[in-house]
């Protein structure tokens, strides 16, 4: 499975990705928080996206043979720590692209002269925990997001 990219969003990524979205909208919500309504508008998501890589965002479609199979995105940088988000299509689940997918993003986020990154990782999410775990991430401690129980992991990058 190396022909897997992660290619840096652009706008012109947004109708796919829109397509992407809407396609795993009951999967995503069903283990992360939902999107705003606005998102689920083309038009009103092309904006977002292109504010988005504007401001500088670190946010990426993972790709095979051109192909979304989930966004990763390092976001929220505070002295060279960035906050590490991904999803992972419903029906490339289970494969290990989530793995893959966080290793490229450490690889990237390493790239950009970053030293450390956290991730929040819903309680009834256990496939994502496994992820960070296997990633080398280290549970630190639990949150809430809005109603969600979460968990936060978080690795530093100059261990290895």
């Amino acid at each position: 499975m190396t022909d897997l990219e992660l290619c840096p969003l652009s706008p012109a990524d947004a109708p796919a990705l829109f397509a992407f979205e809407v396609q795993n909208r009951d999967w995503f919500e069903a283990h992360v928080g939902p999107r705003p309504e606005t998102y689920w508008d083309l038009t009103s998501l092309t904006a977002i996206v292109s504010d988005q890589v504007a401001a500088g965002e670190l946010m990426f479609l993972l790709k095979r043979g051109g192909k979304i199979l989930g966004r990763v995105n390092l976001t929220a940088v505070q002295g060279s720590v960035a906050q590490l988000g991904y999803r992972i299509g419903q029906t490339h689940g289970g494969q290990g692209f989530a793995t893959q997918a966080v290793g490229l993003a450490i690889k990237a986020a390493r790239d950009r002269g970053l030293w450390a990154l956290e991730a929040r990782v819903a309680l009834n999410n256990p496939a994502s925990r496994r992820v960070l775990e296997k990633s080398g991430f280290k549970l630190t401690g639990d949150t809430m997001i809005g109603d969600l129980e979460c968990q936060t992991f978080r690795r530093d990058l100059d261990l290895d």
